[in-house]
């Protein structure tokens, strides 16, 4: 189907709300997308954590030329939609797909829980189905040698609660002091599924030496203090 921007998609289905969003107004999440298009620096290469189906890269790659971008996507089911939208939309020279998990440890078989129903979901904790696949764990500091990236100007993380997990195991990165700015979504009862204390990925940031601030609409605010209740849409910088 066609979507905003020039977007072309193909949807594994018209339940899941993620769908739905792109089915009826075009875009997914159109104020993370207006956000991003504005904070990505010029010319950087945006390590996509959680790609799903391209909902998010495939759209900032339309509008932003300049941009390129590593899509990891645990869910080998929805790895395959996230490679033919990419090809749909001609974006296979500035997008590499990866098929696998980011976590803390490298290549270790874990199970990931992705209900095709459910497409924009999956995660590493049973929550929304009990049927598992195995998929392959990779640090962000592996991935980066292993695809001879030179740098990753900026991040983008969506992998429900399990984001610090990703955070832990790209210590090499973050830990610099030029390391790229993070965007991610803190939900509480996600890190809880992953048995984390709700906060725990922002109190890892802050140990790396980043600031947090939470997103509203067409503001950001500092926090004083790591949110443990709730959710939101989160920035850290250094």
């Amino acid at each position: 189907m066609e979507g905003k921007f020039g977007c072309r998609y193909i949807l594994p289905n018209l339940k899941e709300n993620l769908a739905l969003d792109i089915f009826f107004d075009g875009i997914y999440e159109p104020g993370t997308n207006e956000f991003l298009v504005k904070t990505i620096p010029q010319n950087a290469t945006v390590l996509d954590i959680g790609a799903n189906i391209g909902s998010i890269c495939i759209p900032l790659a339309k509008r932003r030329s300049d941009l390129r971008f590593v899509c990891v996507e645990a869910s080998p089911f929805v790895f395959k939609y996230l490679q033919q939208n990419v090809n749909l939309n001609g974006l296979e020279t500035r997008v590499t797909c990866i098929n696998k998990a980011l976590s803390n440890v490298d290549d270790k078989l874990l199970p990931f829980y992705s209900d095709p129903g459910n497409f924009g979901k999956g995660s590493l904790s049973p929550v929304f189905t009990n049927d598992p696949v195995m998929v392959q764990t990779i640090t962000i500091d592996k991935l980066i040698k292993d695809q001879k990236i030179d740098s990753i100007d900026f991040i983008k993380a969506d992998i429900e609660g399990y984001e610090y997990f990703a955070f832990e195991g790209g210590k090499q990165l973050l830990q610099k002091a030029d390391a790229p700015p993070v965007f991610f979504e803190f939900v509480d009862w996600a890190e809880k599924c992953a048995n984390l204390a709700p906060g725990s990925a922002q109190k890892l940031l802050t140990t790396y030496g980043f600031e947090l601030f939470i997103c509203g609409k067409n503001k950001m605010s500092k926090l004083a203090t790591v949110m443990d209740a709730k959710s939101a849409m989160l920035y850290a910088r250094k």
